[in-house]
């Protein structure tokens, strides 16, 4: 008869321990848990004449912080709890799992539960008499490590069993810890397509004072050595990370730089896309959740740049194999252990391509503007006619776009679709990035059918594409040199391609360019104040000539669209227009244009109907002095002989502006009633146009933008255009600006 197989006895143990979370997301269970926290004396270092103040401080910071700190907390409480603890708990169920079956881990807390006294009592009670405490802070500290130890031997002083104990206290700069570190940081950058070359790797630990570095704590050196290893491992440019401090309490120095002022540094020097790696510490906690992920993450955002936090290590395999190896075979130093480890970032490394900007390509077809191309890539221009021929409205877009992913010719775009221009944007799928001419050729059947008459298309690609795209974003391909509203028609096609789900991590980047660009504009040049809205040119122009008394007339607004958000902006700030003055009529929809354009309108009177052709859009177009339409569908939503039997226009003029380039107005001759069609609006805009190239100042904006924009895309490449209207790149001499640009005369790449 077999015997049956006997379960070996759980010997020995692992402690793991970290410092500790509350019980709840609530101010008592915060204060309670602060209260200990603060009160410990290696954590705030009072002089011995001091020493008997220790509780009663403790007590009294913690009742001022607790109902502040749990509102943290409770932003990031989870269902198991607070999520130090649950992946404590986690991580030393990975842990026992890889090591040998007479091991068993055990987590325990310095401030909290469990306890250390309760978790070393309960090895006892099983009767293991081995154990290896891990503490979970690989920079050795006073008030973390060295707390954390004093507890250790204060409780096994007051123990009866015999337990043999081992620590592992030490290992900023542990074999194990460093791959482990170095190869999360390399995944996460993978996953979300960080090029070192484009973005700053911040290490932030969490701060320490001065005195207590000046006292001899190594914790400032450890932090420095892990990095730099870290660094290292991973072969990210040295000149490219930077170390922070983060979380400081009370009003003595601490360790420099903080972590949010270093962030502001950052921005200064224009890095928008910051990897941060929260150095000190392995496992995710209020720290990295909310101060880092929550807190510093809208402070760069709202600077325009962005913040990608690398999760702690967690339970990654990495770790738990650098633990596993730290319990059985303890520190081993990254010098001493002597491993010619090769950097993980290699130039063939495994971050992704996709994105890139040599990897951008254009394709569309776009109006002649005042300047030309200027110093961009050289163009072939559609006549207006062509133009209007293809205009599309935004629903005809999304599915353009749609068909385009469905197809499988763009692995991720947009569609820019202006008065001026039909573009598309984007990474071809792998079947066409090797053969442009061929996908341009697929893609011209999408946008375009059959309907090329007056067209002349383009298809630029790497740095042509993205030093046009630049160029428009600015307004310099526009009809109206600096013309801002191309702003509003960008934010629009990225609302669309986000929607469809063409808008991935390449087009992330873009927008964080362009949003680096505008900034660098707004602080090295006067353009910004010298530029105007399209639609603010033309009403300009249109208003002057009609003598319309911005002060008293009624203005009605009709359309949901980026064009009527430019309408309110221009009325409301350049000709100070009241709001009780404006009336905005929009179709039932929801959307980030909507959110956009009710924030705008403010306390304007909004109007919300079904269609545009209903009886209430008639009586307050009647109603009005100037009426504004902003629509983009084809269908004509007013025909002036309705309005005949209803208002008395030689009485009451009333000015019709129809922006939507499909035609909004069917026109009649009546007395009084002054309707101007797109193509009369363009007209006064191209006016408006000329008056600026007499401006001496908007000519030396002009000139520093340029110079700007050739900066950004490197001055290493100029555009050299093909018979068949493809860009093709050169490395040259940066391009340069000469006086035939400001003049109109704009020297082209091909001349």
């Amino acid at each position: 008869m077999a015997s049956t197989p006997t379960v070996k006895r759980r010997s020995r143990a692992v402690i793991l321990v970290n410092l500790g979370t509350p019980n709840a997301a609530d101010p008592a269970a915060v204060r309670e848990y602060l209260q200990e926290f603060l009160s410990d004396p290696l954590v705030i270092q009072l002089p011995p004449w001091a020493r008997w103040l220790q509780r009663p401080l403790g007590m009294m910071i913690s009742r001022m912080r607790a109902k502040h700190s749990a509102e943290k907390y409770e932003q990031i409480w989870t269902d198991r709890g607070s999520p130090l603890r649950a992946i404590m708990q986690d991580l030393s169920a990975a842990l026992e799992k890889s090591l040998p079956r007479d091991w068993q881990v055990f987590a325990a807390m310095r401030y909290g539960g469990p306890k250390m006294a309760d978790t070393l009592a309960r090895i006892e009670e099983l009767g293991i008499n081995e154990a290896v405490v891990v503490n979970l802070y690989p920079q050795y500290s006073v008030t973390t490590t060295g707390t954390v130890l004093k507890e250790l031997y204060r409780t096994l002083r007051t123990t009866a069993g015999q337990l043999n104990i081992t620590t592992r206290a030490t290992w900023y700069d542990d074999v194990g810890y460093i791959n482990a570190q170095a190869r999360v940081i390399a995944e996460y950058a993978s996953a979300n397509d960080l090029d070192p070359r484009e973005t700053h790797l911040l290490y932030s630990a969490h701060s320490l004072p001065v005195s207590y570095v000046c006292a001899g704590d190594p914790y400032e050196r450890h932090i420095t050595r892990t990095a730099a290893l870290v660094t290292e491992r991973l072969g990210w440019p040295a000149n490219r990370t930077s170390i922070s401090f983060q979380s400081r309490m009370g009003p003595a120095k601490w360790l420099q730089p903080e972590t949010h002022t270093h962030l502001a540094e950052l921005h200064k020097n224009r890095e928008s896309r910051i990897l941060v790696c929260p150095i000190s510490f392995p496992v995710d906690c209020l720290e990295t959740i909310e101060e880092i992920g929550i807190r510093y993450s809208k402070e760069v955002s709202d600077r325009g740049g962005r913040l990608f936090l690398c999760p702690a290590l967690n339970t990654s395999e990495h770790f738990v194999s650098a633990l596993r190896s730290l319990v059985l075979y303890g520190h081993r130093p990254m010098t001493s252990w002597g491993e010619a480890y090769q950097p993980l970032l290699t130039p063939s490394s495994s971050i992704s391509s996709q994105g890139s900007i040599n990897r951008l390509v254009m394709i569309g077809v776009s109006q002649d503007n005042g300047l030309r191309s200027g110093s961009g890539p050289a163009l072939r221009y559609s006549s207006p006619a062509g133009i209007k021929g293809i205009k599309r409205n935004h629903e005809q877009t999304r599915e353009q776009l749609r068909t385009l992913a469905e197809e499988n010719l763009i692995q991720e775009g947009l569609i820019l679709n202006t008065c001026h221009r039909l573009e598309l944007y984007g990474w071809l799928s792998d079947d066409y990035a090797d053969d442009v001419q061929e996908a341009s050729s697929h893609v011209q059947n999408v946008l375009f059918s059959d309907e090329l008459e007056g067209l002349e298309v383009n298809s630029l690609s790497g740095y042509c594409a993205w030093h046009h795209l630049l160029r428009t974003v600015c307004g310099l391909n526009s009809g109206l040199p600096g013309d801002t509203d191309v702003a509003n028609q960008f934010e629009t096609a990225q609302r669309i391609a986000d929607k469809v789900g063409t808008w991935h991590r390449g087009l992330d980047r873009i927008e964080e360019e362009i949003k680096r660009l505008n900034d660098d504009l707004c602080n090295h040049t006067s353009w910004h104040r010298e530029t105007t809205g399209y639609c603010s040119a033309a009403l300009a122009r249109v208003l002057e000539r009609h003598e319309v008394d911005l002060q008293t007339a009624k203005f009605l607004i009709i359309g949901g669209s980026a064009t009527s958000r430019s309408l309110v902006c221009a009325l409301y700030k350049r000709f100070s227009v009241g709001s009780h003055n404006v009336t905005l009529v929009y179709r039932g929809h929801t959307g980030g244009q909507m959110k956009l354009l009710r924030k705008a309108i403010g306390s304007g009177t909004r109007v919300r109907v079904q269609s545009y052709d209903e009886a209430v859009v008639k009586r307050l177009i009647a109603d009005a002095d100037v009426v504004l339409f902003g629509i983009d569908h084809c269908t004509p939503v007013l025909d002036m002989r309705e309005l005949s039997d209803i208002r008395d226009f030689a009485a009451r003029p009333l000015v019709v502006l129809d922006f939507n380039t499909l035609g909004s107005v069917k026109l009649a001759a009546l007395s009084g009633a002054s309707v101007y069609e797109a193509a009369a609006l363009e007209a006064e805009a191209c006016s408006y146009a000329e008056a600026l190239k007499d401006n001496p100042s908007f000519l030396e904006a002009l000139m520093r933008t340029e110079k700007i924009i050739q900066e950004q895309v490197s001055g290493m490449f100029r555009c050299v255009q093909s018979t068949e209207g493809h860009c093709l790149q050169e490395a040259t001499v940066p391009m340069q600006m000469d006086g035939s640009t400001l003049a109109g005369k704009p020297r082209l790449e091909s001349e």
